[in-house]
């Protein structure tokens, strides 16, 4: 005896019912199986900062590195971008390989050894017997890409000798770049940073020159 017509049409509404969740949770499965691309900062290159000769026996003047500090919209793993200038996008599968605090400190210690030149950076904190001749502190306010496809970056950082502050300055970059190409906005960023160690190494410098 063939199915009497109420019972196939409920079969096919339950069918048309589960194909109808079924779909929407594949789509689910196959977005959350996108690779995630992981990036890191890059120090400055030989080519935008040739090694200077470290004029003293002693390796070099004892940089204090620290702390560094970003602000709380970039203290997150994803990449931040802007999408105007009150809405940001955190990028899902592209995000930093280690804290970008942890990231900054390492590439700027990097650039500061061979910029100051010193073979000495230590890190903040570094123990209470280790003598330091200049700390560095550093605040990062802003980095980021923008709307219009720009790095930015902005940071206020100040130069220390023991509890006195030597010198305080506030520094800014801004570099054309893609807006959804990752591996050259992170290249531009570590540009920005290269920028920024530059502005510090030439004051830690002039501050430790000695006087005639």
């Amino acid at each position: 005896m063939p199915p009497e017509p109420h019972h196939m049409n409920r079969r096919l509404i339950f069918l048309l019912t589960f194909l109808t969740l079924l779909v929407p949770a594949l789509n689910g499965c196959f977005r959350n199986t996108a690779p995630i691309h992981f990036y890191m900062l890059r120090p400055l290159t030989p080519a935008e900062s040739p090694q200077a000769a470290i004029p003293r026996a002693d390796r070099g003047p004892v940089i204090g590195l620290g702390p560094i500090r970003v602000s709380d919209y970039l203290d997150r793993p994803q990449i931040v971008t802007a999408v105007s200038e009150q809405e940001y996008r955190l990028a899902e599968d592209h995000r930093w390989a280690e804290r970008l605090d942890q990231t900054l400190t390492r590439v700027m210690a990097e650039n500061l050894s061979v910029l100051v030149p010193t073979e000495r950076v230590v890190f903040h904190p570094w123990p209470r017997r280790q003598k330091v001749d200049a700390q560095v502190t550093v605040n990062i306010q802003e980095f980021h890409v923008d709307a219009t496809g720009h790095v930015r970056l902005a940071a206020q950082w100040a130069v220390r000798r023991g509890e006195k502050t030597l010198v305080t300055r506030k520094s800014s970059c801004r570099l054309a770049t893609s807006g959804t190409d990752y591996a050259k906005i992170v290249d531009a960023q570590s540009q920005c940073v290269g920028q920024l160690s530059r502005e510090i190494a030439n004051s830690v410098r002039l501050l430790l020159r000695p006087r005639q």
